[in-house]
């Protein structure tokens, strides 16, 4: 639903403060947002610092005039916006459908506030439906998704369906050059429970739920209205 994106990307200018840095993130609606902080101040003349949660983050922003500094440049971002593949009622999340899973958290952990933009499409009663990646190293990659199938075993998910992302064309390598594994699960009956499973076993370097961690969620819709939670 782009037109809900865009709303979403268009309300989160207001927590931008142009002589900060800020974060951002990944995916079709960051675009947008890269898209309006280019309208709004870099077409004017205005610099523009950022950090970037990935490549394709960092090309699209430079190809429009940003700058993109390392994490490691900054003691504490002013805010970072990033989208979501699912909201739940407490604002929990499941991201890294882009596979940029890994570099969103790190960036949203080292940041005043982390804003997440959605449409209402990503507004769901549990987290689960869409598939919940998890991104791996490659060395014994077959035994760490062996694990992962048990575990899920365990916390009573019957035969569980875990992908290697991309296969079995070729699996998906991040830009940290990691795998992602994909659980679909539909619903997730407990996320911390879920969280705290997946992040024990060893081989797994970072799961995509975000727990705790959005302090607003921006919610655009198909009617042209906007919403802050």
């Amino acid at each position: 639903m782009t037109c809900g994106k865009k709303i979403a990307a268009a309300k989160s200018m207001e927590f931008i403060n142009p002589n900060k840095v800020f974060g951002l993130g990944t995916g079709s609606t960051v675009n947008y947002l890269i898209k309006e902080i280019h309208e709004a101040y870099v077409s004017k003349g205005q610099s523009i610092t950022a950090v970037s949660t990935s490549e394709e983050t960092t090309n699209l922003a430079r190809r429009l005039g940003m700058n993109i500094i390392d994490l490691d440049q900054v003691d504490e971002l002013d805010v970072v916006i990033d989208g979501a593949d699912e909201v739940d009622p407490k604002n929990n999340l499941i991201k890294g459908g882009g596979g940029a899973l890994l570099m969103e958290k790190i960036v949203a952990s080292h940041s005043k506030q982390f804003i997440v933009i959605v449409d209402d499409s990503k507004i769901v009663s549990k987290l689960g439906k869409f598939p919940l990646p998890i991104e791996i190293v490659r060395f014994g990659s077959e035994k760490t998704k062996s694990s992962v199938e048990k575990l899920l075993s365990r916390l009573g998910y019957q035969k569980p369906k875990v992908y290697f992302r991309g296969a079995p064309s070729g699996k998906y390598v991040t830009d940290q050059q990691n795998y992602i594994l994909d659980l679909h699960l539909n619903e997730i009956e407990d996320v911390r429970q879920m969280y705290q499973g997946l992040i024990g076993i060893v081989g797994v370097v970072e799961v995509g739920l975000f727990i705790d961690m959005a302090a607003k969620i921006i919610i655009g819709d198909t009617n042209g209205s906007c919403k802050v939670i």
